[in-house]
């Protein structure tokens, strides 16, 4: 998906992205868009895996359209195995990442084998976004004088 079909998919397309005079430059900058704990991991691998699995292992995610009780349903895998799902007060935005086709890290952020099943699996979630820099003939501008805003604040 390139940059103009996912300013489409999040509704900025029409109206276009207009970006402030002396923004010439862009870089992808990584934004958490999760961090937090699985949900029924007994049900599925974790228990055969538990040892195996550390902190920082990449997952892969999928969306399970077929899930008859979460239309939103993200299954998470370790190595092509199904570790549980993401929690549905938490993957509507996710599973709409990905339904667009946005890529996505997933990364194992804390295995706790003394906690409860709710808390023993967390996993955190990246995507890139693209973020502006300031151009390298925007250090040559003058500044502008400060305004009449300006003037009345320090008063």
């Amino acid at each position: 998906m390139n940059q103009s079909e996912l300013l489409n998919k999040l509704g900025l397309g029409a109206s276009g992205v207009v970006l402030p005079n002396g923004l010439a430059r862009v870089k992808n900058e990584p934004v958490r868009v999760y961090n937090g704990f699985l949900q029924s991991i007994m049900h599925y691998g974790f228990v055969d895996l538990k040892d195996r699995i550390r902190n920082g292992d990449i997952l892969g995610m999928e969306r399970d359209r077929d899930n008859a009780y979460d239309p939103f349903a993200v299954c998470v895998t370790w190595k092509g195995v199904k570790l549980g799902y993401l929690p549905s007060t938490e993957n509507i935005v996710i599973a709409n990442l990905l339904d667009s086709g946005v890529s996505m890290n997933c990364y194992i952020s804390k295995v706790d084998l003394e906690a409860s099943p709710q808390h023993a699996l967390a996993v955190v979630i990246f995507t890139d976004i693209v973020v502006a820099l300031p151009s390298v003939s925007s250090k040559f501008v003058t500044p502008k004088k400060p305004g009449i805003a300006k003037i009345y604040q320090s008063a």
